[in-house]
């Protein structure tokens, strides 16, 4: 496999669990997987909606869901692959620890999610989760089901808790009529890795589960129904999803989906929501705060996505894509919220990649005025910080796929 297929192969595992930035961010160009059906037909998710949470945990999850003290912690570092190992990496681009990587046939752990504590690794054969910080070998969380090696799962997601101290993983797996089943485990410290909850849907109703981030309210699961043929810009895991909806940790509650018509894209700390419509076609970001209005965001494009509140919810970032003819060339804006139909303002212009990954083919949030992105192509790939005002990059180190912001 070539650099760009292998860092699209190894999204498989993991789509946004992204650790101390309450986001949902993702690749920008993979074509690792194919379009979803209607976007905006959305039915229920199996369970019922989850009750308002107690304001004094108890039982063992209390740790998981006490406010991190000091509030949320600044990144430290990023979680990359790079040839055959995963690296973290300080954000200045130091390297401070590495592990082996997972290379095609599946022979060491491969990572499944970031953290304040690390990169989190999954063997799919023995079934032992760890977790490489800043320093040493790979530390020892437990062991969860064994999903029978390589394949074995269509798909293994994790999230850390606000505070650091614990984590939600879940693995899917598709049985006849393409039935998803989610298996979903809460774990950390001081707490054995426990099945909180199975959730059995068809495939038509979006498939199976995926951990997109833990945050205060809860743990925000994402689904798409699979192979369902096509191709095109944005088919990354979880670059915008027809199901997301929220889970209680401590009683594997859901709620109702919570874009109830078109495709989820990012939800703001205060509860603002940003859904995506016309995908495809003429494609809109719908932001609506709680019990306000509804601003609508013209992209000015068939395809856009990789939506992101910044700065709470008075500032959004997203790409558009649109076939070039070398690739998809890609472009990425901004927009400051507020007024009826706020202009957005172009930071980086359109630019063409290759067919697996462009010019932004993955990106996370730094803080409110920077980004992280792997500048693709046909060329070496490389982490980058974006000046959100000005578009400017600078190079912070080689990489070959972003895991995502420690």
């Amino acid at each position: 496999m070539t650099g760009s297929e292998w860092g699209a192969e190894m999204r498989r595992f993991w789509i946004g669990g992204i650790g101390p930035i309450a986001l949902v961010l993702a690749s920008c160009g993979s074509a690792t997987q194919t379009p979803t059906a209607s976007p905006t037909s959305h039915p229920a998710s199996t369970g019922t909606p989850a009750p308002t949470p107690s304001p004094t945990p108890a039982g063992p999850l209390a740790a998981c869901l006490t406010a991190p003290s000091g509030g949320t912690s600044a990144p430290w570092g990023f979680g990359v692959t790079e040839g055959s190992q995963v690296e973290v990496l300080s954000t200045s681009g130091t390297v401070l620890n590495t592990a082996a990587a997972a290379t095609y046939p599946i022979t060491v752990p491969v990572p499944v999610g970031v953290g304040q504590a690390g990169i989190y690794l999954y063997d799919e054969s023995t079934g032992e989760l760890t977790v490489l910080g800043k320093s040493g070998a790979a530390q020892d969380l437990g062991t969860i089901t064994p999903t029978g090696g390589w394949n074995g799962a269509d798909s293994i997601s994790l999230a850390e808790s606000p505070n650091g101290q614990c984590w939600v993983f879940v693995v899917n797996s598709y049985g006849t009529n393409q039935a998803a089943t989610s298996q979903i485990y809460v774990g950390g410290t001081g707490v054995a890795p426990t099945l909180v909850t199975t959730l059995t849907r068809s495939n038509t109703a979006g498939g199976g589960y995926q951990a997109l981030r833990w945050d205060a309210s809860g743990v925000l699961l994402g689904a798409d129904p699979t192979g369902v043929g096509g191709a095109g810009p944005f088919i990354g895991e979880g670059y915008s999803l027809s199901t997301v909806v929220r889970m209680d940790p401590q009683t594997g509650a859901l709620s109702s989906p919570l874009c109830s018509s078109g495709r989820f894209a990012d939800e703001a700390a205060d509860g603002t929501l940003a859904c995506l419509t016309g995908v495809g076609t003429d494609t809109k970001i719908l932001v609506t705060p709680p019990g306000g209005s509804t601003t609508t965001i013209d992209t000015g494009s068939d395809t856009a996505g990789l939506v992101s509140f910044v700065g709470g919810s008075s500032f959004l970032t997203y790409c558009t894509s649109a076939a070039a003819s070398s690739g998809w060339s890609e472009a990425l804006l901004s927009v400051a919220l507020g007024g009826s139909s706020p202009p957005p303002t172009t930071l980086i212009p359109d630019s063409a990649g290759d067919e697996f990954d462009g010019s932004l083919a993955w990106f996370r949030l730094v803080g409110t005025t920077s980004i992280a992105e792997i500048l693709g192509g046909s060329g070496p790939t490389s982490l980058a910080e974006v000046n959100l005002t000005t578009g400017q990059a600078t190079d912070i180190a080689r990489a070959g796929s972003l895991l995502g912001v420690l």
